[in-house]
């Protein structure tokens, strides 16, 4: 019985090593039981030392032969595990592997196997190379004179450089490519008509070879190297224009890679090695952008801690130089990418003509420094999401916010803008604005929710403003914290009472003022109001902040008030606002904890009891710094005497609480009542009798209304 002919097969895979193992034998026919020779052999390749290798010290090398069913080795200098290591003294090394065949079996293969130098049983290996038989045909199975028929011939592939292949003529199907940064191996294609390019198709003697390779085209396959000096916008836009180019990869350079601008075009992935750094020449025009996205779709640019920056000293005037761009685009995602020094913006998200918005942007884990305008300036979008950003450090231009949200015209969208856990800081605007003017009186539904705010050291945590007309929708602010600030933690200017709801849940404002203003307004921890020459709506407000936490932890305090509502224009009133259960009013003047001027329907609770007041031994005047939801004599030990000056109309209602047996005296205004108790002008109400209490609202400008009333309250004889 005879088994086929045994053919050695090529085993050559993608990866890149530096030595050519071969396994082989010279035995044309061998009995079962009949012992023969398989020979090992390990070639040191002309590859450059500065190759990137599959193994580490990939010179040095054990081995590993798996044998076929049926095969017993009987001798050889071949071990499992034989180690080696060869060099230009040393460029070859021959070991002998010696067995037979003990059955006759159907079919099989000798696997060699090479690891690194120091692998054992419990190590990753990889085939090199393989013999395979199987039975000859005819021929019966199991006879005792059972014979095998043993060939073999190696499989070329020769290693060369792209100028030497194109320099002879070759006969190999495969080559491998060994020039610096584009080694690879490459295939001969007779059917492609592609160019050379020097990257992914070489031609030579009329024959064009084609790299093989999966995922990313690596960019110094092309030439681009990062070496701070080369501008390589050239080539780069090259690549991104090739539709046969879906997936680019860029290596960490030894320096930076530098560009002026690029396009970027629909259905692509840029991802960059970590550290990476993209840098400009600070040379773009007043309307150029380092990364143009406009009108594309299905764009990634992926990286961890990979910077792109421009030259911002270099740009004097202008706003408009931003890093990234994206106008009308759909489906595009950057992640774990930095933006800094520009002379704009270092993310814009935008319309184009004939996309008025940009829709499905995710930005993760993004960052931007140092930039001339904004970090990111949101203009017109749907579901776009910024997932743990960090902008810092703005200055040059107006607004100079950490991020901007604002449409330049009416036919825009503000609409599923979630920008989560955020971080701003230093910012010389605010870290964050949002002015929506553009929108009113159109059907524009605006959807903004920021959660987890931090700033640090902005001139404002937050700004709004710039509404002075009917709006819908809502922008909600959700745990936010700020701190540090120059000025108000929080800023609500000129916007309207009828613009969407503003919905500040839970927030912290921690040491803010830092300018030092004594102003109750511009010295408070968050503020509604209308500046004296502003012009707008009737009535400004619709903000309602809701179990706020302020504290002033500095030696020397700076913070006039906790929260401040006032129109100081006069145009109107400040109307629908909400202050919903302060839980931590620390470091403050108690006295001073709201200033309030004309308001209307102002909704207040106070279940921590922050704004109860004990006015202890002194008689007290309420003014507008010093509203208080409830009064009481809780520790006065004599007589004590509060009186109502001249706060306006619709005023928050207050309650007096009698807690101690002493006289408790509320006292008008000479021309005022308090109707229905005291329908005489300048009568003074008063109680005694532990656990009294009277709820007064001012309902006109000389009338004080009785809304509730406890126990005895007499009138002055």
């Amino acid at each position: 019985m005879l088994v086929g002919i045994l053919t050695l097969l090529s085993a050559h895979t993608n990866a890149i090593d530096p030595i050519r193992f071969s396994i082989s034998t010279s035995a044309e026919e061998v009995s079962v039981n009949e012992e023969f020779e398989i020979k090992i052999k390990a070639d040191l390749l002309n590859i450059p030392a500065n190759t990137v290798y599959v193994f580490e010290t990939a010179r040095a090398f054990r081995l590993k032969v798996i044998f076929p069913d049926g095969f017993q080795q009987t001798g050889g200098s071949y071990h499992d595990f034989i180690e080696g290591e060869l060099s230009g003294s040393k460029p070859t090394a021959f070991y002998t592997l010696r067995g037979k065949f003990v059955s006759a079996e159907r079919a099989g293969v000798f696997q060699l196997l090479r690891s690194h130098k120091s692998a054992n049983s419990a190590s990753d290996f990889i085939e090199v190379d393989r013999l395979s038989f199987g039975m000859s045909e005819g021929v019966q199975e199991g006879s005792s004179n059972a014979r095998i028929a043993l060939a073999g011939k190696i499989s070329y592939v020769p290693y060369l450089s792209m100028a030497e292949l194109r320099s002879i003529t070759d006969t190999a199907t495969t080559v491998f490519i060994t020039d610096p940064a584009r080694a690879g191996i490459f295939k001969h294609n007779p059917s492609s008509t592609k160019a050379d390019d020097g990257a992914l198709t070489i031609v030579a003697s009329g024959k064009r070879y084609e790299r093989v390779f999966s995922g990313p085209v690596n960019v110094e396959w092309f030439g681009v190297v990062g070496d701070g000096a080369t501008d390589h916008t050239a080539t780069l836009q090259k690549m991104l224009d090739r539709a046969d180019i879906s997936s680019i990869y860029f290596p960490k350079p030894a320096v930076s890679y530098r560009i002026k601008n690029l396009n970027m075009r629909s259905n692509k992935t840029l991802t960059l090695e970590e550290g990476t750094v993209v840098e400009g020449f600070g040379t773009l025009g007043l309307e150029e952008r380092m990364i143009m996205m406009y009108n594309v779709q299905n764009v990634s640019i992926k990286g961890n801690n990979v910077v792109f920056k421009d030259q911002k000293a270099k740009y004097t005037s202008g706003e408009q130089r931003h890093i990234f761009i994206m106008l009308g685009v759909k489906n595009v995602t950057i992640e774990g990418i930095a933006a800094n020094n520009s002379g704009g913006d270092g993310f814009y998200i935008g319309s184009s003509p004939t996309q008025k918005f940009s829709e499905n942007v995710k930005l993760i884990n993004i960052s931007a420094d140092n930039n001339r305008r904004q970090g990111l300036s949101i203009i017109s979008g749907k579901n776009i999401e910024v997932i743990s950003p960090v902008f810092s450090n703005t200055n040059g231009t107006a607004p100079s916010a950490g991020i901007d949200i604002e449409p330049n015209y009416p036919d825009e969208f503000l609409e599923g803008i979630r920008i989560t856990n955020p971080i701003t800081k230093n910012n010389i605007g605010a870290g964050i604005v949002i002015l929506i003017d553009d929108f009113k009186g159109t059907n524009r539904v605006v959807d903004i929710a920021i959660t987890n705010h931090i700033d640090d050291g902005s001139f404002y945590g937050a700004y709004i403003s710039r509404a002075t007309g009917a709006i819908t929708g809502t922008i909600t602010f959700q745990n936010p914290i700020w701190k540090n600030n120059k000025a108000n933690g929080f800023c609500a200017s000129n916007y309207s009472s009828s613009a969407c709801a503003v919905q500040i849940n839970d927030p912290t404002v921690i040491d803010c003022n830092n300018a030092g203003s004594t102003h109750a307004l511009f010295g408070s921890a968050m503020l509604v109001y209308r500046e004296a020459s502003a012009i707008g709506d009737a009535n400004i407000g619709n903000v309602h902040i809701v179990r706020p936490k302020v504290y002033d932890t500095r030696s020397v305090k700076k913070m006039v008030s906790a929260f401040a509502f006032e129109d100081v224009s006069k145009k109107g009133t400040v109307k629908n606002c909400s202050l919903i259960d302060p839980a931590v009013l620390e470091g403050l003047d108690a006295l001073k904890y709201v200033h309030m001027a004309v308001v209307d329907n102002f909704a207040l609770s106070d279940r921590h009891e922050k704004l109860t007041f004990d006015i202890a031994q002194a008689n007290r005047l309420l003014t507008y710094g010093f509203f208080k939801k409830v009064f009481h004599n809780a520790t006065s030990t004599g007589l004590r005497t509060i009186s109502l000056n001249g706060l306006p109309p619709n005023y928050p209602a207050i309650t007096f609480e009698v807690r101690t047996g002493q006289i408790l005296r509320l006292i008008p205004l000479i021309n005022d009542t308090i109707l229905p108790i005291s329908a005489t002008k300048g009568k003074y109400i008063q109680s005694n009798v532990v656990g009294s209490k009277i709820t007064l609202r001012k309902i006109a400008t000389n009338t004080w209304q009785v809304d509730g009333m406890v126990g005895t309250w007499t009138v002055q004889p």
